[in-house]
């Protein structure tokens, strides 16, 4: 059981399969490939990590009911923050300084959506979650590591140019 599942009010535990436990391992994975085996870390698979569970979560709210129980929308609605909740967690960090990360995390990525840096991945994304849906996990993940990849290289450039503007 984790954070985010097994109490009224959280995801089901099928819920925090399909939106939650595959976008954190990709994330994850892609973060070290990066070079930093800690993802929080890592603030471009952060916003890669906010964007997938984002889009898994939109896309299931689109569908009718996937599951036999299903969370309140409150709650889905939540699920984007929540999982780089559960990431800055595990930093160490004090309650009141992942609550600013956090603030931070979703300011940038509302930023480079209002950009365009971020949104182009998605079809990764909704590609991933017809596997999830499907049952073929191993597929799903690749696709979302490859969108993860593809935003965190589209917020290195974007740094990158702000950089240069400076």
């Amino acid at each position: 059981m984790n954070a985010l599942t097994g109490v009224e009010g959280m995801l089901t535990h099928d819920e925090y399969q399909l939106l939650a436990a595959v976008p954190l391992q990709a994330a994850a994975e892609v973060a070290a490939q990066r070079g930093d085996p800690q993802l929080f870390n890592d603030m471009a698979a952060m916003l890669a990590l906010l964007a997938m569970v984002t889009t898994l979560t939109h896309a299931y709210l689109n569908r009718q009911p996937v599951f036999r129980e299903r969370s309140p929308v409150s709650v889905l609605e939540a699920v984007p923050i929540a999982v780089c909740a559960l990431v800055f967690s595990e930093s160490n960090l004090e309650p009141r300084e992942v609550q600013t990360c956090l603030r931070s995390l979703s300011s940038a990525y509302f930023q480079l959506l209002r950009e365009g840096t971020l949104g182009p991945q998605d079809a990764y994304v909704e590609k991933a979650f017809e596997m999830l849906l499907a049952g073929d996990r191993v597929q799903a993940l690749q696709g979302l590591k490859r969108g993860a990849v593809a935003m965190a290289h589209a917020v290195d450039a974007w740094e990158a140019g702000r950089r240069e503007l400076d």
